[in-house]
C-alpha cells in the first residue's frame, strides 16, 4: 500500500492533530494510527494519504522536517524490493558513499537498501543530521566507549529505529541484501 507512510522520530507527546495537520498540507489524510516500537519503545505513526502521488509528495516534503527539536523520519512501511535504482537514487547513493566515507561492501549495500526502500529525501535528511552530529561535541561513541563513531556509524545508528521493522530487518539483519523476488504464478 503505497499510500501509507511510516513516520518516526517525533516528540512522544505530539498530538495526533499536529501530525495530521503537517501531512494534510500535502493532501488529504485518510487515517492516522499510532503505536510504540516493540524494541525501542519509541512512538511511530502510520499515516494513510489519499493517493500514492500525495503520499510521495508528503514523504518528500516532511522527511527531515524539524518538529520541536526532532527531525521527522518518513519512509514506507512495506518493502518494494523489485524496483531498480533510478538515476537520481544512484546520484544520492554516490553522494552518501562519498560524504559518509563508506567503501566497504556491507555498508555500501546497506546505504543502497536505505535509498531504495526509504527514498532519497529520507537518506539525505539522515545524512545531514549524521554529519552535523559527527562534527559536534555531541558525537556518539561506540558501544564500548573506546572511540567516537565514524560518519557512517552515526548515519546507521540514527537510521536504526527510523525505518519500518521490515525495512530494518533488510538493512541490519540481512546486511542490505534484498529479498529474492517471489516467482510469478
Amino acid at each position: 500500500m503505497k499510500e501509507m507512510l511510516y513516520v518516526t522520530n517525533f516528540p512522544p507527546d505530539t498530538p495526533d492533530e499536529q501530525l495530521r495537520e503537517l501531512f494534510a498540507d500535502q493532501g488529504d489524510v485518510l487515517a492516522l494510527e499510532r503505536g510504540l516500537e516493540e524494541k525501542s519503545g519509541r512512538p511511530y505513526a502510520l499515516i494513510t494519504m489519499a493517493s500514492e502521488k500525495i503520499a510521495t509528495k508528503a514523504n518528500n516534503a516532511t522527511n527531515g522536517h524539524l518538529l520541536d527539536g526532532y527531525h521527522l523520519a518518513v519512509s514506507y512501511p512495506e518493502v518494494d524490493a523489485g524496483k531498480d535504482l533510478t538515476s537520481r537514487q544512484r546520484r544520492v547513493l554516490d553522494e552518501l558513499k562519498e560524504k559518509l566515507e563508506e567503501t566497504d561492501k556491507v555498508p555500501v549495500r546497506r546505504l543502497e537498501a536505505i535509498v531504495r526502500l526509504c527514498g532519497t529525501s529520507f537518506a539525505q535528511a539522515l545524512m545531514e543530521e549524521a554529519l552535523a552530529l559527527e562534527a559536534s561535541d555531541s558525537a556518539l561513541m561506540l558501544g564500548d566507549g573506546s572511540r567516537k563513531r565514524t560518519k557512517g556509524g552515526h548515519f546507521f545508528y540514527l537510521a536504526r529505529y527510523r525505518v519500518a521493522p521490515p525495512i530494518r530487518r533488510i538493512i541490519y539483519n540481512r546486511k542490505g541484501k534484498m529479498p529474492a523476488e517471489e516467482p510469478a504464478e
